[in-house]
């Protein structure tokens, strides 16, 4: 279905459909919620710490995707954290193409920062999503507002130029992406605006003073390459940065948690480095 010659709505309603394998943890509260102006899904699970929150950015080469497709993800790392999350159901390509996802990005969260009782924000999100969260720590730097304690980058696309090299050595190893589709979302997503960009690409910004880095990625994935180059140029910045790998894996495993051992120990891993980010 993830292919550039489906109708965009008929993906958009493959993906809900595909949520259905997805797990919730048990005593996970999630309803509609507004961020501000923004729409949104409060989650709030049984074990969820006061003052934590986890600003959550769903993936789906920003053209699908939203609560129904990735509410159950964000449950599952809400749970996994102890924190209360919020997911963000940001404008999507072709429609509102770039900058409408950074901008909701950005107003959820000045939204957020600014509520009585909150203090330690961790920025998450997966794919597509997990470069906007990056997209949305830079910006956060750049603006000088009280910035995230963590990020939590889930199989990240965060080159749009689909210059890495897995993209050739993996291009029949992810079940799940292809590079034509991924093509067609970057082009979607652009419009006018250079690949390259880095509020489009976020691995090619100025990467100094960002949060810690969780980076978790698949071994079989086509995206390898940005996960493996973005641990690198972190590194190179100062980020205090952790690269784990998979083996095995393939693109967002992570929605098999309750099913796939690989699965639960990742969302234990995000579970932990956000405790010991944010206490």
């Amino acid at each position: 279905m993830l292919a550039p010659w489906v109708p965009i709505a008929l993906q958009r309603a493959w993906a809900t459909v595909a949520a259905a394998s997805t797990r919730a943890p048990h005593g996970c509260d999630s309803v509609p919620a507004m961020l501000g102006t923004v729409p949104g899904l409060r989650v709030t699970p049984v074990n969820a710490r006061a003052g934590r929150v986890v600003l959550y950015f769903h993936g789906g080469g920003y053209v699908i995707g939203g609560p129904r497709s990735h509410g159950k993800l964000a449950a599952q790392i809400a749970h996994a954290a102890r924190s209360e999350a919020w997911l963000v159901d940001y404008r999507l390509a072709p429609e509102q193409p770039h900058p409408a996802a950074l901008e909701d990005a950005l107003a959820a969260y000045r939204w957020l920062s600014q509520r009585d009782g909150i203090g330690r924000i961790a920025l998450a999100g997966d794919s597509a999503g997990a470069g906007l969260a990056l997209a949305l720590a830079v910006s956060i730097r750049d603006l000088k507002l009280p910035p995230p304690v963590a990020l939590v980058l889930v199989s990240p696309w965060t080159d749009l130029t689909l210059s890495g090299e897995s993209q050739r050595t993996h291009r029949g190893r992810d079940p799940m992406l292809r590079r034509a589709w991924l093509a067609a979302c970057a082009a979607h997503y652009a419009a006018d605006v250079p690949l390259e960009g880095p509020a489009l690409s976020p691995l090619f910004a100025d990467l100094a003073h960002l949060a810690p880095t969780l980076i978790q990625v698949g071994s079989e994935e086509i995206l390898l390459s940005d996960s493996e180059r973005l641990a690198e140029r972190a590194k190179q910045a100062g980020v205090c940065v952790r690269l784990s790998r998979f083996e095995g894996m393939w693109h967002d495993f992570q929605v098999h948690a309750g099913v796939l051992a690989e699965a639960d120990r990742a969302l234990a891993e995000i579970g932990t480095f956000i405790d010991r980010c944010v206490e």
